[in-house]
């Protein structure tokens, strides 16, 4: 795997055909969070809804998709910005939320921070290798409660329980029971993610607010 030189976007953001696709490029630390890839993030989600855009492509550069927060400052001290971390983390995830529509196409291990990414978008497609775990109560912090929240309403606060605290590995086949995720072949998963992208943003714009805040409400 390359790694991304310094000066290379940690976040690339493109706007095409109605559709705002937003990557993370840390594929050298397996997209883990660090303050500077979250305010990417913020910024490059900002954008694209002050320009009008409804439908978002949340996806990752490398094998992993993310592998949540790095708990690493810039000094390779541990633990780092946890406080900052942690509100931008939950400010990415409101501004997924705030989108519309929104795919998240999952093609590897989607940790903690990660996992709350790909559960704030509307539809998560995940390939076969993916892989999902929250570690956050392990390690003496409670997940954003914007994923506590979408977790509950969508498998019910039993199940959702249990993902949260067991800290289990979880295979996109274990979600696509809970119908949290459609699994999809990972030769397909950029196309995939792509078309159904397109197809939300052929939806007009105002129904489809309406629709997202009649689902949400």
């Amino acid at each position: 795997m390359n790694a991304v030189p310094d000066e290379a976007p940690l976040c690339l953001s493109q706007i095409e055909g109605g559709v705002a696709t937003v990557t993370l490029n840390r594929p050298d630390a397996r997209n883990a969070m660090n303050v500077p890839l979250l305010q990417q993030l913020v910024a490059a989600l900002k954008d694209a809804r002050e320009q009008g855009v409804d439908v978002l492509l949340l996806k990752a550069e490398g094998s992993a998709f993310c592998a949540g927060a790095d708990v690493r400052s810039d000094d390779g001290t541990a633990m780092g910005q946890p406080g900052l971390r942690r509100r931008l983390i939950e400010e990415v995830c409101d501004l997924v939320e705030a989108f519309p529509a929104s795919v998240a196409a999952v093609q590897g291990p989607a940790v903690g921070g990660g996992w709350a990414l790909a559960v704030a978008a509307v539809v998560t497609l995940a390939a076969p290798g993916a892989m999902f775990r929250f570690p956050e109560l392990r390690l003496g912090f409670l997940p954003p409660d914007q994923t506590v929240r979408r977790l509950r309403d969508s498998v019910g606060p039993a199940a959702a329980f249990r993902l949260l605290v067991a800290d289990e590995r979880f295979t996109g086949d274990d979600l696509a029971r809970l119908g949290l995720v459609d699994v999809v072949e990972t030769a397909d998963l950029g196309h995939r993610a792509r078309h159904l992208a397109e197809q939300f943003a052929a939806a007009p714009s105002d129904l489809l607010q309406t629709l997202r805040t009649a689902l949400t409400t």
